[in-house]
């Protein structure tokens, strides 16, 4: 069982790697970039959201259940994901393309950066 403090250190760390590249990106590149690569970020911790609310629904269940509960979050996910993107394109023509997907990526390693540390609920 993996435990939600960890579930939580993950989108802690995507808020925070989106939160750092929109400051470095209003700094260097300006407003439009910051705001484009906040979009991209945003769109990878609502995925991360949903995904964390499906597949952790129930602490224990049989294993089939358990992966019925994430292949479900992952298709959500991954809907939520494709859904957001093409709205912002849409909606948003004046987005810089590049600077979402630099700050979707940047928040989406979050789960790899997750491997390396223990959360463990304490401060």
């Amino acid at each position: 069982m993996v435990k939600k403090a960890q579930i939580f250190g993950v989108i802690r760390m995507q808020v925070g790697i989106t939160v750092a590249l929109v400051l470095l990106l209003a700094l260097l590149a300006g407003k439009s970039a910051a705001l484009s690569g906040l979009c991209g970020g945003a769109i990878s911790l609502l995925g991360s959201l949903l995904y964390a609310r499906i597949a952790f629904r129930t602490a224990y269940a049989p294993p089939a259940a358990l992966l019925r509960m994430h292949f479900a979050a992952e298709m959500a996910k991954l809907a939520l994901t494709f859904v957001a993107f093409a709205a912002l394109f849409v909606f948003y023509r004046q987005v810089a393309a590049l600077w979402v997907f630099v700050g979707y990526l940047a928040a989406a390693s979050a789960y790899w950066f997750g491997l390396l540390f223990k959360f463990d609920g304490k401060k």
